[in-house]
């Protein structure tokens, strides 16, 4: 959609999701999830896997047990999932994407603070991040974790929110994934998409702004950053 408030937005904080748009790990999520099925003769649906996108570990396997009918639990299930990702990102580190740095710095020059609120789990976070050591630059961190209810549901935006001590309206939330999209809006956030190849774009109607990379001018000057 096209950027249809004025610019530069007001806010006082920014909440960065982690997959999909810090770093290109949702291909890397879908081979191990497309491998641990096929050891099982079972195939990953495109609609399986647009359903599984943004959502927490335990959720997106709860669904996908439920919809292949598979008698083996979610631990089972997500564990070897989650062990095949980790071969992947230890074999081949996950390099940021475009923009990540250059937006941090800007930000960090203003004095706006920024966090990560993520449908991962700390230790994901920490072997995806670690290696690039800019974790002391974030605020703090937000993982399923610290949540009952994962994205789509607004609970760890809500969170976010209350710990960098202002309203939703205050902040602008940084997406990759409808999921993702809706939780923010749920919350109350601003939302700005940054769509991958995996994700439907039919489904961003919600979305104040989509835009093509975090690197993107039209992107920096929305958030005064230029």
């Amino acid at each position: 959609m096209p950027l249809s408030s004025p610019a530069p937005w007001t806010y006082r904080c920014v909440a960065f999701d982690l997959d999909g748009l810090m770093v290109d790990t949702e291909p890397l999520f879908e081979r191990s999830v497309r491998e641990m099925l096929a050891a099982r003769n079972l195939t990953l649906t495109v609609e399986l896997a647009h359903r599984m996108l943004g959502t927490t570990t335990r959720q997106a396997f709860e669904h996908l047990r439920e919809v292949l009918a598979l008698e083996e639990s979610v631990e089972v299930l997500s564990g070897e999932s989650i062990d095949r990702l980790f071969a992947l990102i230890d074999a081949d580190p996950v390099p940021l994407l475009p923009g990540v740095l250059e937006l941090m710095g800007r930000l960090e020059s203003r004095g706006i603070p920024f966090a990560i609120a993520t449908s991962s789990h700390r230790e994901h976070v920490d072997r995806v991040l670690g290696r690039h050591e800019v974790l002391h630059r974030f605020q703090f961190v937000m993982t399923c974790e610290d949540v009952t209810r994962g994205k789509p549901f607004p609970e760890i935006y809500e969170k976010t929110a209350r710990r960098f001590g202002h309203a939703p309206a205050e902040m602008i939330v940084l997406e990759d994934s409808p999921n993702g999209l809706r939780a923010a809006k749920g919350a109350g956030a601003r939302c700005v998409v940054v769509p991958h190849a995996r994700v439907p774009t039919d489904d961003l109607h919600l979305a104040d702004a989509i835009v093509s990379s975090l690197a993107a001018p039209e992107f920096l000057a929305l958030l005064g950053l230029v």
